[in-house]
């Protein structure tokens, strides 16, 4: 990210948690913070610590950078998939993104 782009952690945040339809109450209880805590993170009024950012990307399955503004790629971590299903994952996204590129 260049300087001159704003990057807004709090929508950033706000967009994963809503994408889960994950409440603040539950991703508060998750953080073992308090609700009022992550309306502060949405609304960019308090950063949170390091540990708690690292929380906050296991807990969405991301990556660090995406969820600090440094990677727009947004990257699901699934660890719990065999190596055949990592393959089919791949190769239907190879698909998809080959169409995508047709259109």
């Amino acid at each position: 990210m260049s300087t001159d782009e704003a990057f807004d952690f709090g929508l950033r945040l706000r967009q994963l948690r809503e994408d889960r339809g994950m409440s603040r109450l539950t991703l508060a209880k998750k953080l073992g913070v308090s609700k009022e805590t992550i309306y502060r993170y949405e609304n960019n009024l308090q950063d949170p610590a390091l540990n708690r950012i690292i929380q906050l990307a296991g807990i969405f399955q991301t990556s660090i950078d995406y969820l600090v503004g440094l990677d727009y790629s947004y990257t699901i971590k699934l660890p719990q998939l065999t190596n055949e299903q990592r393959v089919a994952l791949n190769e239907f996204l190879r698909v998809f993104v080959r169409d995508l590129e047709k259109r």
